[in-house]
């Protein structure tokens, strides 16, 4: 496939959507390659940006060498456009990470420590406005890279699992999200968008997962969305560096997906 340029026209700025999440293996970076997969399937200009240091949406996408990833573009504050790796979908762009972004976000932080936070915030306001959606596949804790990207986006989501536990870290990601709507100088305009379960089974444990949504709703009330199945054929599209929506389209997933992008347009 011949490489396009990434889009670079002048148009009102991106929705920027964080997929955050205070504990790992929730379905944060399925989400993010899911969410992104399905608007670019829709013909959006996409820009998914691997934000979480294990860098696992970037080997979900592309098995391309690259020669500049996220940690070195935060630090530069520049060179977006150049450093992006298109996608199997062709409006689907990717901003890859690899080992280097922690050692990075350290000297980013010694570098910039007034405003560390705003990094990848500035870099999309210069470079991103030919995008439609960005999506940032934030680290699975809340420490200085997840503040990096919540700083930087104008909403978030919050997948979870149908656990009690889940429950626990969603408070806390409230709490960090609030502080930053509510500090001066943070991002007071940073929205919501809604959480939802991965992984999700209705006949487990007779309604088991049926009651912690329920919960869920007690405590985020308007704010759960569609709840995405369990499918491990998710898992084939990532070893195969495929877009799932390409991969194996006919899955429960990317039917969940599909409904649980049309949500959060609706939201938006």
């Amino acid at each position: 496939m011949k490489k396009k340029n990434p889009p670079v026209k002048e148009k009102q700025p991106p929705v920027i959507i964080a997929v955050v999440g205070r504990k790992g293996g929730v379905g944060k970076t399925t989400t993010s390659l899911n969410l992104s997969g399905e608007l670019a399937n829709r013909g959006y200009q996409v820009l998914l940006v691997d934000l979480d240091v294990q860098g696992d949406a970037t080997s979900a996408l592309t098995r391309e060498e690259y020669v500049t990833s996220t940690g070195q573009v935060l630090l530069a504050g520049r060179g977006l456009l150049d450093a992006l790796v298109q996608t199997k979908l062709p409006t689907l762009w990717l901003l890859p990470t690899d080992d280097d972004l922690k050692p990075r976000s350290k000297e980013l932080i010694a570098h910039r420590p007034d405003d560390f936070r705003f990094a990848l915030r500035d870099v999309l306001a210069a470079e991103a406005g030919g995008f439609d959606f960005v999506i940032i596949d934030c680290p699975p804790s809340l420490e200085d890279i997840t503040l990096i990207g919540l700083c930087a986006a104008t909403h978030y989501v919050a997948p979870a699992l149908p656990s009690y536990f889940s429950l626990k870290s969603l408070n806390k990601l409230a709490e960090l999200t609030t502080l930053i709507q509510q500090e001066p100088g943070m991002n007071p305009d940073l929205r919501f968008i809604g959480l939802f379960f991965t992984d999700f089974n209705p006949k487990v444990r007779n309604t088991l997962h049926a009651d912690i949504v329920a919960a869920a709703n007690h405590l985020f009330p308007g704010k759960v969305m569609a709840n995405v199945r369990t499918d491990k054929r998710l898992g084939d599209a990532q070893r195969d560096a495929t877009p799932a929506q390409l991969r194996t389209p006919e899955s429960n997933a990317v039917a969940d997906f599909q409904r649980l992008t049309d949500e959060v347009l609706t939201r938006l």
